[in-house]
């Protein structure tokens, strides 16, 4: 009994020394691995070396305090449904004195409670509420290329004939880059981002209210790769190619504490080059003239930009980051071509011979600055605010025609300048309140202006005289402005196996245009709302499925509104409009994604979208041989159709990536010059990834293209095949790819256009062979695989 007192009295002493004795605690930052953003609701638990709890806390506006806890060694581990969880190494309490461990960013799971991840070789596709995520990471090589290459081969994207992107069959879409809009548009933004840069795409078929409304088929946001390790780390690519193709990229990174610098640059002269024939038949003036053109079109993009940026965030409430680029693009294009021209007025006929050589090139000196800063005011209220301005200073759209007659004397020519100066701006203040742990409540204001001034010029060959001379009476000196104001309301909620979100933007829109043309000023005011709607469900064994709707717009820029002749080539002349209204397109659409064991996957969208005013560039006949293209708003269009893809592993050495879509397409002409056309419109893309060696991978890529219906005529279906071979050097910090495209030479691309006084064929074949060697190298960076095989089969000169 007394043993049992003492053994019980040396317990309780011990126990009162040691809770007596001077408590450890530990503080930190938890921030957001994906956008450096202080985390909410994470869960912070300390354990001793024996996994045993000793402290537990949550984290609050990213920041924790674990208190009371016992002096000796432990780990720390955060927690959060949705990323990844964070294991700290040994740490040492000490008695009395409190651990500062810094900032602990957690970066998102590829399956969490709103996305769900299909895993392949090829790509790695994330399905997420309102978008799909595709990661570069598990892709073969295509670091000799672009953002295009990336795209080429998911369902919901084509790379056409001339290497130009279409979303689900249009390219009306927007371009961000980290979030913020390109200073470019459309395809000529994604041409001008390096593969090797890019750490993953964002599809968005159906955006929010939050973003903007213009891009009709929705937004490709492109996030480009940056460094999550403290100190210095770099990343340098380049390429060349046998048509003459080359690029470079880099980027250098410093990351310390709160602060984050980085600068990068890029060069790039991005070529391609296609066998062309035309023959086009015109009935103008009771003149019948059939005009055969054989010869050679190529094209030239040129970038020469350089970037640099700052990101800063606080222990508390404050994120900002500010980010420039400079440079220079220059996007050539041209042809040399053999024609033959009959001309027939039912009495004589006339045969002529000439030699052609045509020019174009768009040259921008331009310059971007973007700031953004959130403040987090407390766990419930967080204010955004982004701003972005773009100038620039100069840029120059040049054309050139020549034609010249068989023993070399000139016969035609012209050459027109047009000069514009640009500034635009635009920015954006947001209030979220989150009213509970899963809920949001988001109030904007959005702006956008833009103003663009300058003049076009025109000059002739004057065969008498033998020498160019000024048309005055078509110079034309313009004024473009417009400005949109929209304010919007998003609700965003997580229930259960539920996810929701709903929206409303309304759009004011202010179009001014001035312009030296009688009867050619405009002054336009538009108000439109556009509502949105996403829902998510998510179940244990049959997957996720979702459903989206959203209304947008595409509006006419300035360069189709101009109302003056531009030259393509002799035979081609292009004309603006400025009467013509912006097109409006509702899309809905409906999903379901599955993991499956083994690591295959399938998922699934049927989509519907139906468009209204939509705007075209439609082909007339103007003069005896030539014709001019202008834009009009062609008619009405409904689509809809299915998407489908497959991630299978047949082997532990072999991925093979099925996808493709089908949808049928129905237009009904409100133009003279268009005709109604309805059709079946198909696309398969079947990427095969071989794992050779432990860091030797082979690629194979299968592409079919549907036939395609136009407003004015048809498009012929055709395939073609991509190989690739890639090596990991250095414990995987080198990498050296080898990709040669259309290797069978199948590509062919055949156009038929008819209307009142016109038909043309067309027959454009890419220049063989087209191989691209590329090399990459990182250091204390993210680890580099390069990117996808294909670009597509690259036309040029199919708008022709």
């Amino acid at each position: 009994m007394k043993r049992r007192l003492l053994t019980l009295s040396v317990l309780l002493t011990t126990a009162t020394l040691l809770a007596a004795a001077p408590k450890a605690r530990v503080k930190g930052l938890v921030t957001d691995g994906a956008n450096g953003r202080p985390m909410e609701w994470a869960t912070v638990v300390v354990t001793n070396l024996n996994d045993r709890i000793i402290g537990k806390a949550d984290v609050s506006d990213g920041q924790f305090l674990v208190e009371n806890l016992p002096a000796g060694d432990a780990l720390l581990l955060v927690r959060l449904m949705g990323y990844e969880a964070y294991i700290s190494e040994k740490l040492t309490l000490r008695g009395g004195q409190t651990l500062d461990v810094g900032t602990i960013e957690l970066r998102p799971l590829s399956r969490g409670l709103q996305e769900v991840t299909v895993q392949g070789e090829r790509n790695q596709i994330i399905y997420k509420l309102d978008r799909q995520s595709i990661s570069t990471a598990s892709s073969v090589t295509a670091s000799s290329g672009t953002a295009v290459d990336v795209l080429s081969g998911t369902p919901s994207v084509m790379v056409d004939a001339d290497g130009n992107l279409t979303f689900r069959g249009s390219s009306n879409f927007l371009v961000y880059v980290d979030g913020k809009p390109s200073p470019l548009d459309g395809t000529a933004a994604l041409k001008q981002i390096p593969a090797g840069n890019i750490e993953d795409v964002e599809i968005i078929t159906t955006p929010s209210a939050r973003y903007k409304t213009e891009g009709g088929v929705g937004i490709i946001n492109i996030t480009t790769r940056r460094s999550q390790y403290a100190g210095w780390s770099g990343l340098v690519n380049a390429s060349a190619g046998t048509l003459g193709t080359w690029s470079g990229d880099a980027v250098l990174n410093y990351r310390a504490g709160r602060h984050n610098v980085y600068v990068g640059g890029t060069m790039q002269n991005i070529k391609g080059k296609s066998e062309f024939t035309q023959e086009k038949t015109t009935m103008v003036d009771e003149i019948e003239t059939r005009s055969l053109s054989d010869g050679k079109r190529w094209s030239r993009n040129g970038t020469y930009t350089a970037r640099t940026g700052w990101q800063y965030a606080d222990d508390r409430h404050h994120n900002l980051s500010l980010d420039m680029l400079c440079g220079t693009t220059s996007n050539w294009r041209g042809g040399d071509m053999d024609y033959q021209e009959i001309r027939d007025n039912g009495l004589l006929s006339m045969v002529s011979n000439y030699d052609s050589h045509d020019r174009y090139n768009l040259r921008k000196n331009l310059f971007q600055a973007s700031l953004d800063y959130v403040w987090t005011l407390s766990k419930h209220h967080q204010l955004a605010l982004n701003n972005r301005f773009r100038h620039d200073w100069y840029s120059i759209e040049y054309t050139e025609s020549n034609m010249f007659t068989p023993q070399g004397a000139r016969y035609e020519g012209t050459r027109g300048y047009e000069e514009e100066h640009h500034w635009d701006c635009d920015g954006s203040l947001a209030y979220r309140f989150l009213y509970s742990k899963t809920g949001r409540l988001e109030a904007g204001y959005q702006y956008t202006t833009y103003s663009e001034h300058g003049g076009y010029k025109i000059k002739y060959w004057n065969r008498p005289a033998q020498a160019f001379q000024w048309q005055d009476d078509l110079a034309t000196p313009f004024y473009y402005r417009r400005q949109v104001h929209s304010p919007y309301l998003m609700l965003n909620d997580h229930l259960g196996p539920v996810t929701f979100d709903a929206g409303l933007r309304a759009d004011r829109v202010l179009d001014e245009l001035e312009i030296e043309i009688v009867g050619a000023d405009r002054d336009i005011k538009r108000f439109d709302l556009f509502p949105s709607a996403h829902l998510s469900y998510e179940t244990k064994k049959a997957g996720t499925f979702n459903a989206g709707y959203s209304y947008r717009t595409n509006r006419p820029g300035i360069w189709t509104l101009e109302p003056y002749i531009t030259y393509e080539d002799y035979y081609t002349k292009k004309k603006g409009n400025p009467d013509i209204r912006p097109e409006y397109a509702h899309s809905a659409e409906a999903g379901w994604f599955r993991p499956l064991k083994g690591g295959h996957t399938l998922s699934a969208t049927a989509y519907y979208r139906y468009r209204r005013d939509i705007s075209d560039w439609v082909r007339r006949p103007y003069e005896p041989g030539v014709t001019l293209d202008s834009i009009v708003n062609a008619g009405n269009q409904q689509e809809y159709g299915l998407e489908a893809a497959a991630a299978l592993k047949p082997t532990r050495w072999w991925n093979s990536n099925l996808g493709g879509s089908i949808f049928n397409y129905r237009f009904r002409s409100h133009s003279e010059v268009c005709t109604d056309n309805d059709g079946w419109q198909y696309l398969v893309n079947w990427a095969n990834i071989f794992s050779v060696a432990r860091a030797t991978k082979l690629q194979f890529d299968t592409h079919v293209i549907g036939p395609k219906i136009l407003t004015q005529g048809r498009e012929k279906a055709y395939c073609y095949f991509d190989l690739a071979a890639s090596q990991q050097l250095l414990r995987g910090r080198m990498s050296i790819s080898l990709v040669a495209h259309d290797i069978f030479h199948t590509a062919r691309y055949y156009n038929t256009r008819h209307t009142a006084g016109l038909t043309s064929i067309t027959q454009v074949r890419p220049r063989y062979p087209n191989i691209l060697l590329s090399v990459s190298y990182n250091f204390n960076s993210s680890s580099h695989k390069a990117n996808d095989v294909s670009s597509g089969a690259l036309f040029e000169g199919k708008d022709f």
